[in-house]
This record gives structure tokens, sequence and C-alpha cells, in this order.
């Protein structure tokens, strides 16, 4: 009977460990703030989203603590990326979204990255991004052929970010005239500079232009040059993708190594969170993406939500550290880093 005793008595104890950790991490957010860090400014793509996540996801951490927004935008993101890796608060009450290809921005040695994409925490992804090149239906020039006899201008965000590497990589292989003008603070700010009349498009994620401009697209106010993802949107079912303009096996490489970053949309916390945290903040983070109310909220604003489970990032992650270092080397002569 003792022996009965001792043994309920272990069954007891195991079966309230995941108990006593679900109320530890409970106690930990009670009452406090988590911030979701965006590194582009105010208005954008990233920022309405992780403002529309902010009103949902409290309800799915334990705890329930508010959840807010802060921007910090500068160099293409990577400021926000190095204070959350390196500085700011590593208990678990920081968030931030990854954005502009920060994983394949290190693997091509941005000096200015000091982090390690895979020592991130990564809680997962909202959608695969579909980034695309689009100019106002009536440039001087609307279709990649044409860019290369006739000059586009395309604001960006600033030279280490996708918005500048990507037409950059259309330019040294392809051969078109897209005069890059960077230093815009984000999407927002770079469609405001068309409406002036200062540029003609923005190499860009589709999404923004769904989400922040839908009546351009309505109207037919848009031509799309190229679009980079692993395969063609819905939405631009005759833009081709990047990867279709390879001339040979090392051409196709690279452009899909470009073209591809499922990291893009994802959240993060820095290396050192406690892992119960952790574990706690993926649960809620793809609980919310699955919430009825935020769906209904995010799908208002024409974002598409389709899950991405934080392993497939981790191993997306991992493959991107594979590619040769003859392409690498390539990559960065087109980007102007060597």
């Amino acid at each position: 009977m003792k022996k009965l005793f001792l043994a309920l008595g272990a069954l007891a104890l195991l079966s309230a460990g995941p108990a006593r950790a679900a109320d530890a991490v409970a106690d930990f957010y009670k009452g406090k703030t988590v911030t979701i860090y965006i590194g582009l400014a105010a208005g954008g793509l990233y920022s309405t989203f992780g403002q529309i996540l902010s009103r949902h996801m409290t309800r799915h951490i334990p705890g329930n603590p508010q959840v807010i927004v802060q921007h910090q935008p500068g160099a293409g993101g990577l400021i926000a990326a190095n204070n959350v890796y390196n500085t700011l608060a590593k208990d678990g009450t920081i968030l931030f979204t990854p954005n502009g290809g920060m994983t394949r921005r290190v693997v091509l040695g941005e000096p200015s990255a000091r982090f390690d994409p895979r020592k991130w925490n990564w809680l997962g992804g909202w959608s695969e991004p579909i980034n695309d090149c689009t100019v106002w239906s009536n440039s001087p020039a609307t279709t990649l052929e044409q860019a290369k006899t006739t000059e586009l201008i395309i604001g960006a965000v600033d030279t280490g970010s996708a918005t500048y590497t990507n037409p950059s990589i259309v330019n040294f292989f392809l051969g078109t005239k897209l005069k890059i003008v960077p230093g815009y603070g984000g999407g927002s700010q770079v469609r405001l500079a068309m409406e002036r009349g200062e540029v003609h498009g923005f190499c860009g994620q589709f999404e923004g232009w769904k989400s922040v401009k839908p009546e351009w697209l309505a109207a037919g106010r848009l031509a799309h040059l190229v679009q980079l993802a692993s395969k063609r949107s819905p939405d631009m079912p005759n833009t081709p993708l990047l990867s279709e303009f390879a001339r040979n096996e090392e051409e196709k490489a690279i452009f899909e190594f470009v073209q591809s970053s499922l990291e893009d949309r994802s959240m993060v916390m820095a290396p050192d969170v406690p892992k119960d945290r952790v574990a706690a903040m993926r649960k809620a983070y793809m609980e919310t993406l699955r919430d009825k109310e935020f769906l209904a909220e995010a799908n208002g604003q024409q974002f598409e939500i389709s899950p991405i489970e934080a392993d497939d990032i981790v191993r997306y992650v991992e493959k991107a550290y594979t590619i040769k270092p003859d392409a690498i080397a390539k990559i960065r002569k087109a980007q102007g880093l060597d």
C-alpha cells in the first residue's frame, strides 16, 4: 500500500509539472507590457499588421499582458534587430518582426548586422511574402524588357534593405535601367513619393498595395514588372518570377536565393529568453493567427493570413546558409557591396 501511495504521489507531481509551468508563465506576464518592435516607419505593411496583432494577441498570452507596438526605423530594420538581439530585455517581453530579407543580408555579410538568425527564437510567420517591382501604369516603361532601354526611378528604404537590393539584382543580371533612390522611412513614404511624382515605383511587398492602396490596384493604376517569391501569386498570374529570367543554373540558384524570404513575415524573440516563455509565446502567436476576431480585422485590411510554423522557418534559415561562396560573391557585387 505504501508503494501504491508513493507511485500515485509521483504521478501527481508529474501531471502537475506542466500546470505549474503554465502558472509560472502567467504569473510572469500578468500586469506586464509586451512590446512588438517594428524596424520601419509607421503606416506601412508591418506597422499595420503589428497594430492589428497587438489588439488580439493579449487574449492568447498567459497572464493577458498589454501588447503594444513600437517603431524603430533605420538601416532597413537592422537597428531594431540589433537592439532586440543584443541589448533589449531578454525576459520575454520583447517581440520583433524581421523584414527586408534579414537572413539573406546576414548570409551575404551585412557588416552592420550584429545577430545570428539561427539563434533567434522563431515563433512562426503569418504568410510568405510576395515582393514585386511595381510602377505607375503610365510610366515610361511598364515591363522589364522596356526597362532595359528606358530609365525608371524606384524609391527605396536604404541600401541594405530588399527595397534596394532586389532592384539592384535586377539591374546587374538583366541589364535594366532602374534608378534606385534610397532614403525613405518605409513603404508608406515611397508611395507618398509616387503620388508627388518623385519616383515611378517601388520594389516592396505586394500585400502593401492590397492593404494600403487597394484603390490603386482596383483602378488599374499599377504595372508589375517582376515578382519575387517561391511561386507566382494568384494576384499577379501574368507577372513573371525573377527566376524565370535565369539563363543558366547558377543564375537560377542566385535568383531563387534572392526571391525567397520565408522568414520575412515572422515573429521572433531574442536568444536566452526562458524556454517556457518562448513556448507560451509561440503558442499564443499561432493561436492569434487563427483567431476569428483577428482574422476578421486582418482580412478586412486585405491581409492574407497563411500561418507558417516556426520549424519550417528554422529549416529555411538553415538552408540559406548553404548557398555557394561563388554565388555569394556575385550577389555582393550586384548589390555594390564589393
